[in-house]
């Protein structure tokens, strides 16, 4: 059986230096968008989570599509330029691009996050 992990394995961190963004986009768009937004340095990681339904509104009529849900990890002072790439390479004119504040992390977690988001 393992041992139990010691608290400093385990140590939390305030998690006010990263945000996690949130997008929708078409599954075939998202690994061209992440690769750009990785090489740029202006996320540290994508999630992709395939296949989610989308009921919406959009110019007066009810629609659905299937749409791949993309969680992201930046830097606090890279969200700003993060969304910005987002909606210049996003195919549609009113991409869902959200952030958010996550109160706690793991501390080695949000440093790696803090490390791969530093500019060259």
């Amino acid at each position: 059986m393992p041992e139990p992990a010691s608290a400093a394995t385990c140590a939390s961190a305030s998690a006010e230096s990263i945000r996690l963004l949130l997008m929708t986009c078409p599954q075939d768009q998202v690994a061209a968008m992440l690769d750009t937004l990785l090489r740029e340095r202006l996320i540290a990681c994508g999630n992709v989570i395939a296949g989610v339904a989308a009921r919406y509104w959009w110019q007066g009529a009810l629609c659905s599509d299937s749409e791949a849900l993309v969680v992201m990890e930046t830097a606090t002072s890279r969200v700003a330029a993060a969304m910005q790439r987002i909606a210049a390479l996003h195919p549609y004119s009113v991409p869902k691009i959200l952030a958010f504040a996550p109160m706690l992390g793991h501390a080695e977690y949000v440093d790696w996050v803090l490390e791969s988001t530093r500019p060259d």
